[in-house]
């Protein structure tokens, strides 16, 4: 999560299975005057989003809302997306990514820590490179499988 560069009062969407471990992580990156949004799993119940909501009550900055239409803020500065979000076709997910960060933007994507997931995490790379991300970091070992780009929109004069 280092990677994504984080900076105080900067907001990060995380995408996937929650894992307070890295909520936590992003939280604290962010700060106070930051936010994350954590968008659950499809088919997670409002009665399991509120209960995430209740286990992070030491997070102020985190809120838990459910996949789709939002009157949140479409801009972000950050976008995490887990191992359970990032399947075929990524054309879609990164299209969405794409819209809903700003210029200088960071995406990441992870995949699970195994060697044969080399193929998925190349080809995801491949696809967000068509969409426009520019590589900034790649990890592909036994411990880390991640791939962080940025969005880098040309400038109109």
């Amino acid at each position: 999560m280092r990677k994504l560069g984080l900076k105080r009062g900067e907001h990060a969407i995380l995408m996937g299975t929650l894992c307070m471990t890295t909520v936590e992580n992003l939280a604290m990156a962010v700060g106070q005057t930051g936010r994350i949004t954590v968008l659950t799993e499809p088919g997670v119940s409002d009665a399991e989003r509120r209960s995430l909501q209740q286990q992070l009550h030491l997070f102020p900055q985190v809120t838990v809302v459910a996949p789709g239409p939002s009157v949140d803020e479409q801009q972000c500065d950050a976008i995490a997306i887990l191992p359970e979000r990032l399947t075929e076709p990524y054309e879609p997910l990164l299209d969405h990514a794409w819209r809903r960060l700003g210029n200088g933007g960071r995406l990441m994507l992870t995949v699970a820590q195994q060697p044969d997931q080399a193929d998925q995490l190349r080809d995801a790379i491949t696809a967000a490179n068509r969409t426009g991300f520019v590589t900034r970091y790649r990890r592909n070992c036994d411990k880390h499988c991640a791939w962080v780009g940025v969005k880098y929109a040309a400038s109109k004069w």
